[in-house]
């Protein structure tokens, strides 16, 4: 059941004390996950609702909330060259407590958009998350996973979704196979966002001027953030964003780095699947099986690819290859869904001055991810 705009308007009011609401504004969006709605209140400003749909919804709400102080010492010292949300207060609803926010400025810009000097933004934006110190999820409480547990959980979810609905024989090994190589996981633990996508970024006049969304950061595999890119980015553009990325932390990206954005990138597939089995959303599971199914013939028809998702390129030159199969990785797109590694947690409207108030569109979204 959708709640009003002036519903989430009235939970604003009740949320934040002394906001007078004169008004509400769209877009109003709904995702898998939240419901926005935007309100104006008697001084001119904007504000955002964000209502929970589930309870996972919920609880990454309160992660958030938890992150918020952490992230905003880091920005006061100089570590974050972007703005983040400041939550504003709270009210409890079904699935948990919606939370009202000033809108952050700047608007979305959908990353098939994207320019090379948007990519190389990108980059920065990315390294100065994973340059943050660990103490910015410790402090918050939230989860920090080393190389072996990372593994591990992507480990169980695969078998997780293999006793939900049995996956495909071929991808099932594949994926096995790589998550049983050692060496591959042999990474530093990094701050990760956790919910790359266009929806998390809002930009102006060229640059990224904040981030939304830090309801699944962690320690964990800076790859994770990279597996949403790999499949939506043109490979220049890809190419681009791995250099900025890779001069601002210093260090350029292993072989082993890009194979397991792949291998992260296509399990994306199964948790989407065990989400919606979790859910008992039908429609999830049937689009999430006729992925993996293409995905499963494609890899078929290559033997090459069957024994694990790899980037057969050298480490020195990964932005030379003519297309996503020269370089030895399969980029499966139908119908221009991206496979992020976490539920699509659509946390910004791309609020603007031309915006008109009080129109409401309601965009129903969601992208192959699990939490």
């Amino acid at each position: 059941m959708n709640t009003t705009p002036y519903e989430l308007a009235a939970l604003a009011v009740a949320a934040v004390d002394g906001l007078e609401a004169v008004g509400v504004r769209g877009p109003y969006t709904r995702t898998a996950d939240f419901q926005y709605g935007g309100v104006v209140d008697a001084k001119g400003r904007r504000w955002i609702v964000k209502y929970p749909l589930h309870s996972i919804a919920g609880t990454m709400i309160e992660a958030e909330a938890a992150i918020a102080p952490p992230l905003l010492t880091a920005l006061r010292d100089g570590r974050l060259p972007f703005d983040v949300v400041r939550p504003a207060g709270f009210v409890q609803v079904k699935e948990g407590r919606a939370v009202t926010y000033v809108a952050p400025m700047g608007r979305e810009h959908d990353f098939e958009d994207l320019t090379e000097a948007d990519a190389h933004e990108l980059g920065r934006a990315l390294a100065a998350i994973h340059q943050l110190p660990v103490e910015t999820i410790e402090n918050a409480g939230l989860p920090s996973y080393d190389t072996q547990t990372s593994r591990r959980r992507l480990l169980a979810d695969l078998h997780d979704a293999d006793a939900t609905s049995p996956l495909p024989g071929i991808l099932r090994r594949r994926w096995e196979n790589a998550l049983e190589i050692t060496d591959l996981w042999d990474f530093e633990p990094r701050v990760v966002h956790g919910d790359i996508g266009s929806d998390q970024f809002m930009w102006w006049d060229g640059s990224i001027s904040c981030v939304l969304g830090f309801g699944s950061a962690h320690v964990g595999d800076p790859a994770l953030d990279f597996a949403s890119l790999v499949s939506v980015l043109d490979e220049h553009l890809f190419d681009a964003l791995v250099e900025s990325y890779s001069n601002a932390m210093g260090e350029e990206p292993t072989e082993n780095f890009y194979n397991r954005v792949v291998l992260i990138s296509e399990l994306a597939l199964a948790r989407w699947m065990l989400f919606g089995a979790r859910r008992g959303d039908a429609e999830i599971v049937d689009e999430a099986r006729a992925m993996m199914d293409d995905l499963a013939a494609e890899v078929e028809a290559d033997p090459d690819l069957a024994p694990g998702p790899t980037w057969s390129v050298s480490q020195a030159t990964p932005a030379y290859a003519d297309s996503a199969d020269d370089a030895g990785f399969t980029t499966f797109d139908p119908d221009g869904l991206d496979y992020s590694d976490d539920v699509d947690h659509s946390d910004g409207l791309g609020y603007s001055d031309d915006v008109g108030s009080g129109d409401e569109s309601l965009d129903e979204s969601s992208a192959p991810s699990a939490s």
